[in-house]
């Protein structure tokens, strides 16, 4: 399929041909009849992609101090390379379409294959002949409704959502500050519901547009009052509410507000506005301010997004797909004048050619629809034939993340005799782009295909932890040597069916506990491994707190303690060296009981020698804390390793640094490994009862947590 992307380090548009998206459980795959282009937004990231570095720190320094903060915990190699592969991939376009079902994910109810749709979303609803989208992203069309101006349900529910913010009754007056498409949108949504309208642009031309299509009165703030114009309106109130919609760094609108509000007036932010608010004329007059965010309600919440649980109505009347139902039941209706917002509607082969000049003719469109080809076929696997390469290694991959692409995959692309032959993503242009980076033969949409794919001999699963024991199993089913990421499973059902499936595999299991694999974890084993006397290890872990939009978060993902603990209960495992025999876990908190709280824990394990691990897992540090901190003491020694960056050994009453030539914690030398065993070079450090009990012991810190006593092993 055609999908229009940008590069955000270099700023290149391209059309490109990539794989057709999956379809998902909870959602549609959708055939693109029409999307609209969002002048405003749209027009913004072209020219953000297009400013150089320096530009782009500037324009975003929150993302200066994440990036400082990443370096902080990762180093300057591999913060460097997250940065700059995050910026160096194809970034989809768009968020508003309309289109046609053709296939529906097994928990879509009320969607059905040849329904129309009007649909929305970033990384969704993109300019691409074809989309999956989440069902409460949806909304279904009648035969009545124009299928060209349903591409607008979107944006319009962006104005909606700013109207429903306002509290506004019927008859009172408002402002729109900027006439581009949101604020047409809202005139002609705020007219057919009963309210008067000043329309307010720089643009003399859009305040005419306007006033041709049902503004009660229009102004142009460098050539008229608008304080007189708006109390020309209201017979000397003045407004009862005022919509800021455009993007603009003045404060000026903000300044005005107050003067041209009535008391107890409502001040809506809806675009990219500076808000610097002047307290006295706001206290003066009490004034509410309003932000309207999106759509409306559910949206940044994966819930109602990606796994389409709708809110009740009793409790939430309008969320972010009502929303666009309301749009949508306008325009059956008969009730607003859409057709004239439309300045043009383009061809979709003409869309690399449109993007490039955006910024220069953005002032001459109010919008755009791009239009495209009804016999446009799914396409999901694309074999670039390359020639065979008698590579000893060759793999297939599921799942191509910003973590696989920044600290797997230059590793292994480093090693000879390596070779990357077939990829599976969940998107196409995500597929695309690892292909470029890492020359992969085959790449699709279909994991299936690569699972089963005869040119690999070793398969990795990247994807997100919900997916990995099913991949794993499917795996170990074709006799694969299967590498997977953490976890092996998120309870002990899934763990118990890779368990058989192993037991009839002729394939191999390897999980990335890669801190075992660093050279400083490395020198703390060489250093206590000739003690026979019992160890005390501290394993202190600031894990950070994460949003609640992170899939990290999402309800299906199990709990950060399943998730990334592994890695910490293998660590010291693989130093202590003795069988556990006991496990304890104690929360931090009180009554955090339900799955997504039970993220900061202590994990007390105790082995057979008489050794004691203590791992300390929390979210709520500091960020300037560094997240590991590891000591391990025996025998009148010990030994602190300070986040992979410094290792000290204490002996004999004094501290002694120990260079560290690779500071990193693992990753390189895990991928050389891996690499060495499927050679036959190396014995795979791995076996399915170690495995096993790695995450049991996991599982059983948290039934421990919950039921408050200690669990053997």
């Amino acid at each position: 399929m055609l999908s229009i992307s940008q590069n955000m380090k270099s700023g290149k548009i391209e059309l490109a041909e990539v794989p057709a998206p999956s379809c998902k459980k909870d959602g549609v795959l959708i055939k693109t009849s029409y999307s609209l282009v969002s002048m405003g937004t749209e027009s913004m990231k072209i020219e953000s992609g297009k400013m150089n570095l320096i530009e782009k720190a500037r324009a975003k320094p929150e993302q200066v101090r994440q990036v400082i903060n990443t370096v902080k915990q990762l180093g300057i190699k591999a913060a460097y390379r997250k940065v700059m592969n995050k910026l160096d991939s194809m970034t989809p376009l768009g968020y508003a379409i309309s289109g046609l079902v053709v296939e529906t994910g097994s928990n879509v109810s009320n969607l059905k294959i040849s329904d129309m749709v009007a649909a929305g979303g970033g990384n969704y609803a993109t300019h691409a002949e074809f989309n999956y989208v989440p069902e409460n992203l949806c909304v279904k069309l009648s035969d009545k409704v124009d299928i060209k101006h349903a591409s607008m349900a979107t944006v319009a529910a962006i104005a909606i959502q700013g109207l429903r913010q306002a509290n506004l009754q019927f008859g009172e007056t408002i402002g729109i500050v900027g006439m581009g498409l949101i604020g047409q949108l809202m005139l002609q949504i705020a007219q057919t519901s009963g309210f008067r309208v000043l329309a307010i642009d720089i643009d003399e031309n859009r305040v005419n547009i306007s006033l041709k299509h049902g503004a009660n009165a229009g102004a142009i703030p460098i050539k008229e009052n608008l304080v007189e114009a708006a109390m020309a309106l209201t017979e000397g109130f003045g407004l009862d509410a005022l919509f800021l919609t455009s993007g603009t760094k003045s404060n000026q609108p903000v300044e005005l507000a107050p003067k041209m509000l009535r008391d107890r007036g409502r001040l809506v932010d809806i675009g990219i506005t500076k808000m610097d608010i002047p307290w006295q004329p706001y206290y003066d007059k009490e004034l509410n301010i309003f932000m309207s965010r999106s759509y409306g309600p559910g949206r940044y919440d994966p819930l109602y997004e990606e796994h389409s649980i709708d809110y009740p109505i009793s409790y939430v009347r309008f969320t972010e797909q009502r929303n666009m139902k309301t749009f949508i039941n306008l325009l059956e209706d008969k009730k607003i004048d859409v057709d004239y917002i439309i300045s043009e509607t383009m061809d979709f082969s003409k869309a690399a050619d449109f993007y490039n000049s955006i910024c220069e003719s953005k002032s001459k469109y109010i919008s755009v629809v791009f239009s495209y080809n009804p016999s446009a076929e799914i396409k999901r696997t694309f074999d670039f034939q390359k020639p065979f390469q008698s590579s000893v290694v060759r793999i297939g991959i599921i799942g191509s993340g910003n973590f696989a692409k920044t600290m797997l995959f230059p590793e292994l692309k480093n090693k000879s005799g390596v070779e990357f032959v077939s990829l599976s993503t969940a998107t196409g242009l995500s597929a695309e782009d690892s292909r470029r980076k890492f020359n992969f033969s085959k790449i699709g949409t279909n994991s299936e295909e690569v699972i089963t794919d005869k040119d690999i001999n070793l398969l990795m699963v990247l994807t997100r932890h919900s997916s990995h024991s099913s991949n794993i199993i499917k795996g170990l089913r074709a006799d694969k040597f299967v590498y997977c990421e953490k976890p092996l499973a998120l309870d002990e059902t899934e763990l118990k069916n890779i368990i058989e499936a192993k037991k009839v595999s002729k394939g191999d299991l390897f999980i990335g506990y890669n801190r075992r694999f660093s050279p400083a974890i490395n020198k703390i084993k060489n250093m206590f491994s000739k003690i026979n006397q019992p160890k005390h290890l501290y394993y202190r872990v600031n894990a950070g707190y994460m949003e609640k939009t992170n899939w990290y978060n999402d309800i299906e993902e199990g709990n950060r303690i399943v998730g990334e603990a592994g890695h910490f209960v293998d660590t010291a495992l693989y130093l202590i060296d003795s069988r556990p025999r006991f496990v304890t876990g104690i929360y931090t908190g009180i009554s955090r009981k339900d799955m997504k709280t039970k993220d900061n824990m202590n994990i007390i394990i105790e082995f057979e020698n008489g050794s004691v691990a203590d791992i300390l897992y929390f979210t709520f540090g500091d960020k300037s804390l560094p997240k590991e901190y590891l000591e391990i003491s025996s025998s009148m020694q010990s030994a602190v390793l300070d986040n992979f960056k410094s290792l000290t050994l204490f002996k004999n009453g004094s501290p002694s640094k120990v260079v560290l030539i690779n500071k990193g914690k693992g990753h390189k030398e895990e991928m050389h490994s891996l690499v060495e065993i499927i050679k036959g070079n190396e014995k795979n450090p791995f076996n399915m009862d170690y495995l096993s009990l790695v995450s049991m012991i996991t599982f059983k810190a948290i039934e421990s947590a919950d039921r408050g006593v200690k669990i053997e092993l």
